[in-house]
């Protein structure tokens, strides 16, 4: 017998989908666009200049993911922290996104071309959500049959949280995080080794950031409280 617990988990999973094809594509495309406007011709050239969700997103890896990490982790809540289920799928190999190629001896302004990509992703989630919120002013829900208007606003809602989640775990200043790479266009040749040191030892300093007790707690809670103060700034703009 379907249970209605195990309805709502196949709901979110249906909307979740959707929200999350819009950012990642979204974002990769952004990511290709700005490499493209420092000079750098190799996403344009790789076909990553487009809003097709095929050229950025791995849908088979993106569906282990959305399915294990939400229906599995819901499933085994208080059994398996979700925090500890993410980082098993991505010790795994689990990737849902495309790596955009970029050449960075392309750029016109080397130094300005390595920091603008790298903070690209985060800036396009953000510009996203915002879009979005815009959306919420010009589409007349009041209209619309009762069942398009929840879904819509159920994947609006989506895309702005999970666009702006994403945004700020991209600004964490420590590899696999797009920020995490910034420190080698800024500091100079001399001072490249604290680079290769953070890249080294990035997987200890995440897990004990994201995992480890109450440093875990603090870290999240930083980040929920940086994703909440950029969506409430955003509304506070429009409304």
């Amino acid at each position: 017998m379907v249970t209605p617990y195990f309805l709502g988990l196949i709901n979110e999973l249906a909307l979740l989908f959707p929200v999350f094809l819009l950012v990642f594509t979204f974002r990769g495309f952004f990511k290709a666009l700005i490499a493209y406007w420092m000079g750098d011709n190799t996403p344009k050239r790789h076909g990553f200049l487009s809003l097709n969700p095929l050229v950025h997103l791995d849908i088979v890896g993106l569906s282990i993911f959305i399915i294990f990490f939400f229906l599995i982790g819901s499933l085994l809540t208080g059994t398996i922290p979700r925090q500890l289920l993410l980082f098993m799928l991505l010790a795994l190999g689990v990737r849902w996104t495309i790596h955009v190629p970029i050449d960075d001896s392309n750029f016109k302004h080397y130094k300005l071309g390595g920091i603008m990509t790298c903070l690209a992703g985060s800036i396009g989630n953000f510009l996203l959500a915002f879009c979005v919120f815009l959306l919420f002013r010009f589409v007349p829900f009041s209209s619309l049959p009762p069942y398009v208007a929840l879904t819509l606003l159920e994947i609006f809602k989506g895309v702005i949280d999970i666009a702006i989640w994403f945004g700020v775990l991209d600004l964490v200043p420590i590899p696999p995080f797009d920020a995490g790479y910034i420190l080698h266009y800024c500091l100079p040749y001399n001072k490249r080794y604290i680079v290769a040191w953070l890249e080294e030892y990035s997987l200890i300093i995440v897990m004990v950031l994201f995992l480890m007790p109450v440093v875990s707690d603090l870290w999240w809670g930083v980040l929920a409280m940086a994703s909440s103060t950029i969506k409430q700034l955003m509304f506070r703009m429009l409304f």
